[in-house]
């Protein structure tokens, strides 16, 4: 598990609060690939390639926002996010798919798993931070 949750001061987020996003990739480009471009965002993340390690973190660290990889070993993602929208607890946090299936009977497949939205592998930095930002737009401005 590769994070960045000590608090870090950068110029986006100065003394205001920094929204920590869960990335779950079991490819390690794919997860610095993420935490970088996270990262510059002035954004806290946690990185995880596990998707059992996934719903741990989930319950333990109550992240702002899930990136998730949706083919994975052992739970896919489809899978994890039925698990984390079941529990009321955690059922609020945006999941965004991130994934190489492109059909659309695969996106709508993952809309009503529950996943807020989605994002098709490979993908531009620009489609990541506005998909981001979008997910998180209410609660960066209440801070």
């Amino acid at each position: 598990m590769l994070s960045n949750l000590p608090s870090q001061s950068t110029e986006k987020f100065q003394n205001k609060y920094q929204p920590l996003v869960l990335v779950v990739d079991n490819d390690q480009d794919n997860l610095l690939f993420a935490s970088c471009v996270i990262e510059s965002m002035g954004m806290r993340y946690v990185v995880s390639n596990d998707s059992e390690e996934c719903l741990n973190l989930v319950h333990n660290l109550l992240p702002d926002i899930i990136l998730l990889d949706i083919v994975m070993p052992k739970l896919n993602g489809i899978d994890v996010t039925r698990l984390i929208k079941s529990n009321k607890n955690i059922s609020h946090i945006p999941i965004i798919a991130v994934t190489g299936l492109t059909r659309p009977d695969d996106q709508n497949s993952l809309l009503e798993a529950g996943c807020d939205d989605y994002l098709c592998k490979p993908y531009m930095i620009e489609e990541l931070e506005s998909k981001i930002f979008r997910h998180l737009k209410c609660l960066l401005a209440e801070n």
